[in-house]
């Protein structure tokens, strides 16, 4: 005893990624305007224009705001690099007073360890401001060549400055982040409302259904692909095709491409079979074949083309 294969009907599920989202949105919306009579009482069209809206308002801010922090970042490097000049500089002119290698005498300006200059901002601020706080207390120090505090205070500026710029900014995108990530859940809560509504209203098969952009529910999932196409030709113009059966496949969909001539496939069958003969075929031309699985919920994918090449 055998038992029937259980049939599969359409799913609905919600786009998990925000542009596809967005286009579900678009399709709800159009299948609103085309049917204004009909009772949307939880998400009618205004509604659904909201939630798109919004969710569109906070993926821009938040792109709109990616490239000011480039510029930001721009800024602090070009900062950075000028701090380390100006360390490097202030390193050789009080290289008398502490010494060509290092001591600990190099700790006053921020200098542990090693005479290396840091790279990381972070690290540059905390040796610039010791620089500020050497010269402040010794300002004859670096006189003979203009380095001073004020002068060692402008750079620390400009690179604190810098820094503070790149984190409020990135403050601000974190929060748009949160605000385009709640819009957009948003955006598919009402997708999942819309849907629930439409239940109580159509039936599974009713065809509005793909006017709001969704699958009836009531229909057949759609076929597999076709797959172990054979076009063979019965002639110089002529050719036949096979190809063996698809789950949930209802009948099939062949189309053929002429090379040079066809930009897209051209239907040209809608056999119950699983062959069907082409004739009257171009001369001397490639044809490429391919074969397509339909039910009533609609078609699945194409095969893989077949060329044939007539006489």
């Amino acid at each position: 005893m055998t038992t029937k294969e259980k049939v599969k009907h359409m799913q609905n599920p919600i786009d998990k990624t925000n542009n596809g989202a967005l286009t579900s949105m678009a399709l709800a919306i159009n299948g609103a305007i085309l049917y204004p009579t009909m009772t949307l009482l939880r998400y009618p069209l205004i509604a659904l224009l909201a939630l798109r809206a919004a969710a569109l308002t906070a993926r821009d801010n938040y792109e709109n705001a990616k490239p000011p922090l480039k510029v930001l970042r721009d800024a602090i490097e070009v900062a950075r690099l000028e701090a380390r000049v100006f360390m490097f500089l202030t390193r050789e002119i009080l290289r008398p007073t502490f010494g060509f290698g290092y001591s600990e005498l190099w700790n006053a300006i921020g200098l542990f360890v090693s005479l290396e200059i840091p790279q990381r901002v972070d690290d540059l601020i905390l040796v610039l401001e010791a620089v500020v706080a050497y010269l402040t207390a010794n300002p004859a120090a670096g006189a003979a060549h203009n380095l001073t505090a004020a002068s060692a205070q402008a750079v620390l500026d400009t690179l604190s400055d810098a820094r503070k710029a790149v984190s409020d900014q990135e403050d601000a995108m974190a929060n748009l982040l949160v605000v385009r990530e709640d819009k957009f859940t948003a955006l598919r809560k009402g997708l999942r409302g819309l849907l629930n509504e439409l239940s109580d209203i159509l039936g599974p098969l009713d065809p509005r259904w793909k006017a709001f952009g969704f699958n009836m529910p009531g229909a057949e999932e759609t076929p597999d692909a076709v797959t172990g196409v054979i076009a063979v030709l019965i002639g110089p113009t002529a050719a036949a095709v096979k190809w063996p059966a698809v789950a949930r496949g209802g009948y099939y969909h062949v189309y053929q491409r002429v090379q040079g001539v066809d930009a897209e496939h051209v239907l040209i069958g809608s056999p119950a079979d699983l062959d069907f003969t082409i004739e009257n075929l171009p001369a001397n031309k490639s044809i490429d074949i391919v074969v397509a699985a339909v039910n009533n919920g609609g078609e699945g994918p194409h095969s893989e083309a077949v060329t044939i090449i007539t006489h």
